[in-house]
């Protein structure tokens, strides 16, 4: 979390007004489904307090039982931060992915994506970027970006399949092992 408030900071000038209204109010999602490859529909939904056991459920099942973002942290996110949302993807009744975003100063900002470990490599995390993507435009957002473990080369591939471009490395960016961040930035062509 005092990752993220440091990319806020760093993007939000003291004289620049905040976007208009919560952003988890005012966007709709392009496609409330996903279609999985073997014609298996889950639904999307924007994230509100319901969904954040769903969250940590997700969380615990993709980190080895860890947590990142805990109860506090995402409740804040969901209730308090204008400038945040989260989609959470469902089979039914069981979670099985979310992505978490903040939109700042022209940027929309992935704080998190996670796939549950037996539902990846099936379409939901390109899936959940290409809606972002979608709901980035249409907000004029300039650009998106994440942060990614050096180590996770799996999810590099991805993003940089998805248009996203290497940036600079984060020494230390992790709090629980001190692991380096790579930082990967989509531009978006905006009309």
């Amino acid at each position: 979390m005092k990752n993220i408030k440091q990319w806020l900071t760093d993007r939000l000038p003291a004289h620049k007004q905040p976007l208009p209204g919560p952003i988890a109010e005012r966007i709709r999602l392009e496609h409330p489904f996903v279609a999985l490859s073997d014609e298996q529909f889950l639904s999307v939904k924007i994230a509100t307090e319901e969904h954040i056991d769903d969250i940590l459920l997700i969380e615990r099942r993709c980190y080895d039982g860890l947590t990142p973002w805990n109860r506090a942290a995402l409740f804040h996110e969901i209730r308090y931060n204008k400038n945040a949302f989260y989609m959470v993807v469902m089979d039914q009744k069981k979670p099985v992915a979310f992505l978490g975003s903040w939109f700042v100063s022209r940027e929309a900002h992935i704080t998190n994506i996670a796939t549950i470990p037996e539902y990846e490599g099936r379409g939901i995390a390109t899936f959940l970027i290409e809606e972002l993507k979608q709901i980035a435009i249409t907000e004029k957002m300039d650009k998106i970006s994440l942060e990614v473990r050096v180590s996770n080369t799996r999810a590099q591939s991805l993003y940089r399949k998805m248009q996203f471009a290497n940036g600079r490395v984060k020494k230390g960016y992790y709090a629980n092992d001190k692991e380096d961040a790579l930082e990967m930035t989509m531009m978006l062509a905006n009309n």
